[in-house]
Order: structure tokens, then C-alpha cells, then sequence
């Protein structure tokens, strides 16, 4: 058995006769299996490669399924689990274990971090649970504080956005040891039982692929970090591993700060006082990213930005004409419903086939900003 369903003979393809089965349920299954394995928009054509059916059945099932909500397509034909779907995995979390108490800790009230606390809010009005947010400031002693306050409280899960990748540990262990999961929601740390986060390597590298076309593959640029954590450090590896097939490419400068505009603001002052010709900016986040340029708007400087997030802030740049250009997305929703997924499953004991879970990122830039739906 594989996730409750059969071994299939190819891929997910066919199963096993046995009798009492209905076929056409069997197979709607392995599609749903196949687009939640998968992670991302699946096409028609990848899902019959997959399954191993043919393509008229798969494409009749996902008519049906769609019609139930348990799928939903795109506009470009693609597929994803549909709404039903999540509200049903929501009932069936609330019927088993329940979760009385969700604790959450994250770095600063940013807008991708308010919007989580939103989707979370969301999530525990849907399991009947208490909410408990605290914000740590981007400190790590905060953090770890408030990790163990939650344990001493009895809460049933800890989710947190660490604001860095080490040190958490001894406060981890001390909810382990209270059998009170915790899940990293958006970037790993140590000591976490599972971690939910966005594919951050690839977003760094879509980001700086729009750069390197957008300088025609030549040029002096900077890099704008954030707050030490893996999901800024993979970021930059992505953009880094982007632009090393371009070697008219040079960095000339690399900072680090906090996740906010004023940090983009200040690095990019920082940044132009220090080198006078600038040619493009990869910032960690949206918000930085908007920060950047307000300065080079105030400057009436034309040097492209490129970000990761998906903000609203920064598309709207995209669609008026820069100098933010490209963005990365994330999806704060998703991010916090996974979580959520995996964070109930652990707590009712359940054995997690895959503690750690990324999302992938698509880019967004002027081809295809207006038809993009921003969180934010």
C-alpha cells in the first residue's frame, strides 16, 4: 500500500483487479494522488504519463472531478486540488485529534507574515482552535521564549517563521519532549519537526534569470539580503546560480538587514554612495525590493529590481513599468494550509512521509502580471 491506495503496476498507472472495486473510483484516486504528490499545476499531458491511463480517461476524470470542486483548472489548462477537497481534509483533522491550541511565532508584522496569520487564523476558525500569535522581533532569544512559553501553556502545535536558522534548538527539544510538534513554516530551521516552505533556491534562480535577460547578460549588480535564515541564503544561492553562466555578470555588492522597506531603503543609499554605476538589484523579499526602489524613483534612476514574494506592492511596480520587474511568488495560503496538514498529522501520531514540503515558485513579470492575483 502507498497513502492508503494500491501498488500500481506503472508509475501510478493501473490496479490491481480485486474484486468489489469500482474502476472509474480507483483511477480518480490515483489522479488525486498524482496532482497532490506532484505539488504544483499538473497538465493534462503529464498526468496521463504519470497514471498510465489513457488520456480520454484521465481527461473525463478531471472534468468530473472538477465539476465537483475536488479539482480546479487554470486559465492555462492545468490542474490543482480543488476547494472541496481542502475543507474536506479539514473535517476529517477536526474528527480525529482534535487541536485545541495552534501557537505561532514569527519574525516581524511584514506583509507576507500578516498574510500567514491571516491563513491562520482561517485554519483554526475551521478546527474550532485558539490562536496564539506573538511576533519576536526578529530576535532569536525572543523566539526561543516564546517557543517554550507555548509548551508550558499545553498548546497542541507550534508553528514558527524563524528568524534564524540556528539556536531554536534547545526550546525544539523541549516541545518534543512535551509530544507538542513544531512545524517551520516558510524557511527550515534546526530542531524543527517538519518544515513547510516555498522552493526558495529556484525562486532566487527565476529571479535572477529575469535579471540576466533583462541586461542582456552583462552588467554590475547588487544583492540585497535579509535576516540569516535559509530561505534568504538559498535565495541568493538561486540568484547567484543564475547569473554564473553570464560573466559580463559582476556582483558588486552584497548586503544584509532586515525584511521591511526601510531596509531596502537604506541598503540601496548605502549601496549608491558606494559604487557609481548600479545596473539591476536582486532583493530577498518584495518588501526590500520596494524599498529599493523608492530610492532609485526618487533618483530617477532606471535600474531594473527583481524580488521573490508575489506582494501586491511589487506586482503593481510590474504592471506600471518597474523599476521592480520581475517577482518570484510565494503563497502564504498554501504555505500555512500545508503546514497545517502536516502539523495535525503529527500530532495525532501519524507517521509523516514527507516532514518537509516545498512549494514551487513561478515568476511574474510583465508577460504575465495582469493576469496574476497578488496576496497583500
Amino acid at each position: 500500500m502507498i497513502c492508503g491506495l494500491p501498488q500500481w503496476h506503472i508509475a501510478y498507472g493501473e490496479a490491481m483487479a480485486e474484486p468489489g472495486r469500482v474502476p472509474a473510483l480507483t483511477r480518480a484516486a490515483v489522479v488525486l494522488q498524482a496532482i497532490g504528490d506532484t505539488g504544483r499545476p499538473i497538465t493534462l499531458a503529464e498526468l496521463t504519463e504519470l497514471t498510465g491511463f489513457p488520456k480520454s480517461s484521465v481527461m473525463g476524470i478531471c472534468h468530473a472531478l472538477t465539476d465537483e470542486s475536488l479539482l480546479a483548472r487554470g486559465a492555462d489548462g492545468t490542474y490543482v486540488l480543488g476547494s472541496r477537497l481542502f475543507e474536506l481534509a479539514s473535517t476529517a483533522r477536526a474528527q480525529s485529534w482534535p487541536i485545541y491550541d495552534i501557537g505561532f511565532s514569527y519574525p516581524v508584522a511584514e506583509s507576507f507574515f500578516v498574510a500567514e496569520v491571516e491563513a491562520l487564523h482561517s485554519e483554526a476558525d475551521r478546527l474550532g482552535a485558539r490562536l496564539h500569535v506573538h511576533a519576536a522581533k526578529e530576535d532569536k532569544a525572543n523566539q526561543s521564549r516564546q517557543i517554550l512559553e507555548f509548551v508550558s501553556a499545553g498548546v497542541d502545535l507550534i508553528l514558527i517563521e524563524p528568524v534564524a536558522t540556528e539556536g531554536l534548538e534547545a526550546a525544539c527539544a523541549r516541545a518534543r519532549a512535551a509530544r507538542i510538534p513544531v512545524v517551520a513554516l516558510g524557511s527550515a530551521v534546526s530542531g524543527a519537526d517538519a518544515v513547510v516552505a516555498t522552493d526558495n533556491t529556484k525562486a532566487g534562480f527565476l529571479a535572477g534569470s529575469a535579471l540576466a535577460a533583462a541586461l542582456d547578460g552583462r552588467g554590475r549588480v547588487a544583492v540585497v539580503g535579509g535576516i540569516p535564515i535559509t530561505a534568504n541564503s538559498d535565495r541568493i544561492a538561486g540568484f547567484l546560480a543564475a547569473i554564473s553562466p553570464h560573466p559580463r555578470i559582476e556582483v558588486v555588492a552584497t548586503s544584509y538587514g532586515e525584511l521591511d522597506a526601510q531596509s531596502g531603503r537604506r541598503a540601496a543609499k548605502e549601496i549608491l554612495a558606494a559604487h557609481a554605476v548600479v545596473d539591476g538589484f536582486f532583493a530577498a523579499n518584495d518588501q526590500i525590493a520596494i524599498g529599493i526602489s523608492r530610492v532609485l524613483r526618487s533618483r530617477r534612476l532606471l535600474v531594473p529590481i527583481v524580488g521573490v514574494d508575489g506582494a501586491r506592492g511589487a506586482v503593481e511596480e510590474i504592471r506600471a513599468g518597474g523599476p521592480i520587474i520581475a517577482t518570484a511568488t510565494q503563497d502564504p495560503a498554501a504555505l500555512v494550509r500545508a503546514a497545517m496538514n502536516i502539523g495535525v498529522a503529527l500530532h495525532s501520531g501519524a507517521r509523516v512521509a514527507r516532514p518537509s514540503r516545498y512549494l514551487t515558485p513561478r515568476l511574474i513579470d510583465v508577460h504575465n502580471a495582469a493576469r496574476y492575483e497578488p496576496w497583500g
